[in-house]
């Protein structure tokens, strides 16, 4: 969001709520799913492809998953 600084200031100015709301206003009118990730879901840790979660720390950023290796 900092590397954007317009959609970061549009964000900031309605708040995460409205924002939020907007977006949910916007996936129905659509057709669209919105899903809306706990704060601590471990996205990163999960394969998206078979579902197997892997921990890893910080310093790695890509998930390589057992079924490909």
């Amino acid at each position: 969001m900092l590397k954007n600084h317009k959609l970061a200031s549009a964000i900031a100015d309605c708040g995460f709520y409205e924002f939020k709301r907007q977006l949910t206003y916007k996936c129905e009118w659509y057709g669209s799913k919105l899903v809306i990730a706990d704060r601590f879901y471990p996205s990163s840790q999960i394969c998206s492809n078979c579902g197997h979660q892997q921990k890893m720390p910080l310093h790695l950023r890509t998930y390589v998953s057992a079924a490909l290796r």
